[in-house]
């Protein structure tokens, strides 16, 4: 699971996540992985510490990637996963692109 609380007037948000890839935060040319500091939720009784959540600063411009495993999970031909860094490189080919045509550059660079 993941979850983020946005707070839109001051360019900031909460994330909170557990047993999940990590979420990418797309800034000026880079991406910050977030990762989930968390256990899965409800498989264990002390799966949540103090500092579980992670506070992030948005510049103008700036995206937040949320997404399933399942999307960095799948292989090519010579049965290679794509992985974090695999998705990673995808978001980082297309960041700069308006939302809907990153999306479908992300989609379509996992699918082949």
């Amino acid at each position: 699971m993941a979850a983020v609380r946005f707070n839109m007037r001051g360019r900031q948000a909460t994330f909170l996540g557990g047993g999940f890839p990590p979420a990418m935060h797309v800034s000026n040319g880079g991406v910050r992985l977030l990762e989930s500091q968390n256990g899965i939720l409800g498989s264990l009784s002390e799966t949540t510490g103090p500092a579980s959540a992670e506070d992030i600063e948005f510049a103008p411009g700036d995206r937040l990637v949320l997404y399933t495993d399942g999307l960095v999970e799948v292989f090519d031909s010579l049965n290679d996963m794509l992985g974090v860094e695999g998705l990673k490189t995808l978001i980082l080919q297309s960041a700069k692109r308006p939302l809907p045509q990153m999306r479908r550059a992300i989609l379509d660079g996992v699918a082949a």
